[in-house]
């Protein structure tokens, strides 16, 4: 599976944790790091970020309330959360208004967190695949549209043209 072309932005207040990660991943995905909301949201203002993954619990705005700002304006952005504490309503919530596409605890063992994130990168292709297949099929009922426009503009014309029949009554019968 080709991943590199995969960004992902991992978002930590302790940059030991956004190291680790980075070091697992690098060989397989283009990893940037951001050691606060602020950092983070700055980065994707410059690139393109397709998984955002974050810890839960930072100062100042929990991974949540960022995994959710990142949904309204990026909302192609896969997002995963990360905690090695367990404040469950908080994360529940995320999931099920989905704001989270996967929920990872502390510590994780690295095969579990390279197969998350090739997930993750399975799900970004799979969506953007669908997207495209979408504004195809938008530009090809626009195209269909527009053609049985012409075609009956044309019976219109044709029919002005033609002799005045007889008219055809609802049971079939020809009318007066």
């Amino acid at each position: 599976m080709p991943t590199s072309r995969f960004c992902l932005l991992v978002v930590d207040d302790e940059p030991d944790v956004c190291d680790s990660v980075h070091d697992l991943l690098r060989r397989e995905f283009r990893v940037l790091k951001a050691t606060s909301a602020d950092e983070g949201y700055a980065i994707m203002r410059q690139e393109e970020v397709h998984i955002i993954m974050t810890d839960q619990r930072m100062p100042q705005i929990t991974g949540v309330e960022l995994l959710s700002k990142v949904k309204a304006r990026h909302p192609q952005a896969i997002r995963m959360l990360f905690t090695g504490f367990a404040d469950l309503d908080s994360i529940v919530a995320a999931i099920n208004q989905g704001h989270i596409y996967q929920f990872l605890k502390k510590p994780w063992h690295p095969e579990d967190l390279l197969a998350a994130v090739r997930q993750a990168a399975l799900e970004y292709e799979r969506l953007e695949t669908a997207a495209l297949e979408r504004e195809l099929l938008h530009e090809e009922v626009a195209e269909l549209r527009l053609r049985v426009a012409v075609l009956e503009s044309e019976v219109r014309r044709l029919c002005g043209h033609l002799p005045q029949g007889p008219a055809i009554t609802g049971e079939g019968s020809l009318g007066p």
